[in-house]
């Protein structure tokens, strides 16, 4: 049985950032761990952008993981 894989989408790393700061995956506060700034944008994938702690790389995609890539 072969088994599909949903190819990694690419888009405006900006775009990408602007909406995970909006939906407080990311935050626009310099002075958070979380700050978009400390991460790079990877790709995206069904619809989520993925993004990479540029510190402990480790990857995140949404407030749980983007928390858990923090932990060195």
């Amino acid at each position: 049985m072969k088994t599909e894989f949903n190819k990694p989408d690419f888009i405006n790393s900006n775009k990408a950032f602007e909406r995970a700061i909006k939906k407080e995956i990311l935050s626009d506060d310099e002075t958070r761990p979380d700050f978009a700034g400390n991460f790079m944008y990877m790709h995206s994938q069904d619809g989520i952008d993925y993004f990479k702690n540029i510190n402990t790389r480790k990857y995140g995609h949404d407030k749980a993981t983007i928390l858990k890539s923090l932990e060195r």
